[in-house]
């Protein structure tokens, strides 16, 4: 079989595989469409790591298409929009860029289509997400007071707590790039297809402007939680980004704990990263500092130097 018939056959069956998921999934009612949304993307990733981007549109549509006939509005948008991830990190296997830089981009893929995809459910499902705020405030307020507990009055305004409801779904967004990354590429390993071998995320060396920028977002934030600006719009910026800031050093505070454990103590295995997971939640402001510190300083070359001799 030449090239170009391998290539249309290859096609026609991972657009057969993604068109079984969907039937399976309207057969079940859509029961497990959250467990579907890890899967969708991998047909495409198969197929664009073998063909590149641009073989992979017309399998895209022919996605597309099949979505359109068995499946419902929701499960279209959430079916094409998957295919979409995989036929981004297929390509950038087959052109072999960076295993960090991909693993990046499929998580900031994932978390804009989350946006995306709560934008159109209010747009054309009819779902108000100001009234789900609204009820979320009342629950909330009526809680706090049952358990006479005294928050600041800001955390409760139906503002701030759209602006967490935000971001939550933003970091479930990429929680789910890394789940659908790691997913991906243990199948194409199974399937014995030409993936690079992913780089540990310790040899990432974030710059060190990104430290000091997320450093003051976090500082203008907590000034902001006790004294909000008169401004509405410009203190929801402020409060956004300054989570996000938030975010960012405790990841790599996560990253750079774990690091330190792994350096000193050889043998913790998986008893390091259950570690950090507790520092997270009992010691956050810890990780806030120890991820500023991972981020600007030497301290992460000098860890990354005794790690790598260890190897």
């Amino acid at each position: 079989m030449n090239k170009k018939s391998l290539k249309i056959t290859t096609g026609a069956m991972v657009t057969a595989i993604f068109g079984v998921m969907l039937l399976l999934n309207r057969q079940t009612g859509s029961l497990f469409q959250g467990v579907f949304l890890f899967i969708y993307p991998i047909p495409m990733v198969a197929y664009a790591a073998l063909y590149g981007w641009k073989s992979g549109i017309p399998a895209l549509l022919a996605m597309t298409l099949l979505s359109f006939l068995l499946g419902d509005f929701t499960t279209i948008f959430y079916a094409v929009t998957q295919a979409f991830v995989g036929l981004v990190f297929g390509g950038c296997l087959y052109h072999k860029i960076d295993m960090t830089k991909i693993l990046f981009a499929v998580m900031i893929l994932s978390a804009l289509i989350s946006v995306l995809n709560i934008i159109m459910m209010e747009f054309l499902s009819g779902i108000d997400l100001n009234q789900e705020v609204e009820e979320m405030q009342k629950m909330m307020n009526f809680a706090f007071s049952q358990a006479d507990v005294d928050v600041p009055e800001i955390m409760l305004t139906a503002a701030y707590l759209k602006q967490i409801l935000v971001v939550s779904i933003i970091l479930l967004g990429i929680v789910q790039g890394f789940v659908v990354y790691e997913i991906s590429l243990l199948i194409l390993r199974r399937l014995r297809f030409p993936v690079q071998k992913p780089k540990s995320l310790f040899l990432y060396v974030p710059p060190k402007w990104t430290g000091y920028g997320a450093l003051l977002a976090f500082i203008l934030y907590s000034i902001r939680m006790v004294q909000p600006l008169e401004n509405d719009m410009m203190q929801n910026i402020v409060l956004t980004v300054g989570i996000f800031g938030y975010l960012y050093l405790i990841c790599f505070g996560f990253i750079g704990i774990l690091l330190v454990l792994k350096v000193r103590f050889p043998r913790i295995g998986a008893w390091g990263f259950v570690i950090c997971l507790l520092g997270l939640f009992m010691f956050p402001t810890m990780e806030l500092v120890a991820g500023f510190i991972y981020i600007v300083s030497r301290y992460h070359s000098d860890l990354l130097e005794q790690y790598m001799a260890l190897k």
